[in-house]
């Protein structure tokens, strides 16, 4: 490509400061190569329709039962799914990246791109080691601030924010001392009583973890509300097909 990448001499070799910037787009280029090399060979064994879906872990019993329904309707159809973090799905559901995401509600953007349905509610849970369960009294939250904190990165501006909004309604300001890239892995870090954890509960079915103990904190603050996302202008086909889900259908209709 007309530089120089690599720094080589007899003893090591090491990538040249152009070298480090074309590391991030080879690896982009090559997660293309493999996925365009991957959907050929699912046209050509018969899947002519596509579907790419993003998800929070968060969502995964919503995201189960419609990927049931939807494959033993249209079981010729090729569906690739991400399991995004709140960041990561924020920016997917700006580019419009994805034909479906199972997401939050506060993550869409104010866009006429984005339609959503509601699938329902929930409470953030407070997420403890059992060890610690008889000293926690949610009616006194100076009991929960004297346990360290560990989180999701500030960058996951979705979640840390409720997380921040929730401990400061409480008149406590948490003590974190281990961040995490992923939600699961600040669960997995309660079960191993690294500290305690502010995070939605569907993480308890995703994860076998006896340890940790989930309880739901009250208040509209700690509510969030999950969706699925669409883009409206999309002229795929099976977008329509998979929101006539019954399961959807029964989650939107009255009652």
């Amino acid at each position: 490509i007309g530089v120089k990448l690599l720094n080589r001499d007899s003893h090591s070799v090491s990538l040249t400061s152009e070298g480090k910037e074309f590391v991030n787009y080879a690896t982009q280029i090559l997660a293309l190569q493999l996925e365009a090399e991957n959907r050929l060979r699912n046209i050509a064994d018969g899947r002519k329709g596509y579907l790419r879906i993003a998800m929070l872990s968060s969502a995964t019993g919503s995201f189960s039962r419609c990927l049931e329904e939807f494959m033993r309707a249209y079981p010729g159809v090729q569906v690739n799914v991400d399991l995004l973090e709140g960041a990561d799905m924020a920016a997917a559901l700006s580019k419009k990246s994805h034909d479906i995401y199972f997401a939050h509600k506060h993550m869409l953007p104010n866009s006429a791109d984005i339609n959503f349905a509601p699938l329902g509610s929930a409470q953030l849970h407070l997420f403890v080691h059992r060890s610690i369960l008889s000293a926690i009294d949610m009616a006194d939250w100076s009991t929960i601030a004297k346990y360290h904190f560990v989180s999701t990165p500030a960058e996951d501006f979705t979640l840390s924010d409720n997380i921040s909004k929730v401990c400061a309604n409480r008149g406590i300001a948490p003590d974190i001392i281990n961040y995490y890239n992923r939600a699961d892995m600040a669960f997995l870090a309660v079960n191993a009583g690294v500290g305690v954890a502010i995070l939605p509960p569907q993480l308890k079915d995703f994860y076998n973890c006896p340890n940790v103990i989930g309880i739901p904190i009250e208040g509209e603050d700690a509510t969030i509300y999950q969706v699925i996302a669409w883009n409206p202008h999309s002229d795929n086909p099976d977008v329509e097909n998979f929101l006539r889900l019954p399961y959807l259908a029964g989650i939107q209709s009255p009652g």
